[in-house]
């Protein structure tokens, strides 16, 4: 009964928020169409090279159309207790697509909404932290805003990853925490396991992809894409 009450209140959450849909130059905020699709192929999201981006305060993205009519009365808490070794993550590097970003603590505004920063990368603070042995889920948009087309989006490029690309999380004292991205999936929005706990160390990296389509002057993204990335040591001691 507990899990399913969870899983319940995370999947309201997931549908509320627009994880990685940013709005495309011309269009209004977007909306979310449930499919489902297990195999990655090229989108049609438009990708950018990145440059240094400023630092937006946090905006509340609209209310999914899918989201039920009861409101949850309690965040969920996936990770129960933070050892003291564990250090939030603060910066985000990855060689391979040219992204070096800091990271925004998010969580949930006063509606009980997921926050989506316009242009950062939002780290879910009542997730993982970087060697706490769980799930640190990070999330940002892949298009830009129609108000701000010169900011490019963080997760643009994030699709161009591939098996074996390292990540690296710096938390807040400096520590490296090396990655390996293992796989990319494409999951409908109201697929929220990807966001649960997942009793093992890693990154999951929620942006959005899928077909585009114009509808009521909104841009409407199919699917999310959940990028995971494995410990770096774990990987080789199998690979070994």
């Amino acid at each position: 009964m507990i899990l399913t009450v969870q899983r319940l209140l995370v999947s309201v959450m997931l549908l509320a928020m627009l994880t990685g849909c940013g709005p495309a130059p011309g269009a209004t905020m977007p909306t979310i169409a449930p499919a489902t699709a297990p195999v990655i192929t090229p989108s049609t999201i438009p990708t950018a090279q990145p440059t240094a981006a400023p630092t937006a305060p946090p905006t509340r993205m609209p209310t999914a159309t899918l989201i039920p009519a009861a409101t949850p009365t309690a965040a969920p808490s996936p990770v129960p207790t933070t050892p003291a070794s564990a250090s939030p993550p603060a910066r985000l590097i990855i060689d391979a697509i040219d992204l070096d970003r800091a990271l925004v603590p998010v969580g949930l505004d006063a509606n009980r909404v997921p926050v989506v920063l316009d242009h950062d990368v939002g780290w879910y603070r009542l997730g993982a932290m970087p060697g706490q042995g769980e799930n640190i889920v990070l999330w940002a948009h892949v298009l830009r805003f129609r108000t701000a087309p010169h900011i490019p989006a963080p997760f643009a490029r994030l699709k161009e990853l591939r098996p074996g690309a390292t990540v690296v999380l710096l938390d807040e004292r400096g520590t490296p925490h090396r990655y390996v991205v293992t796989r990319q999936v494409w999951a409908a929005p109201d697929e929220v396991e990807y966001m649960l706990p997942q009793g093992r160390e890693q990154v999951t990296m929620i942006s959005c992809i899928g077909d585009k389509v114009i509808a009521d002057g909104s841009v409407e993204m199919t699917h999310r894409l959940i990028t995971i990335a494995e410990p770096e040591l774990s990987i080789s001691s199998v690979d070994g």
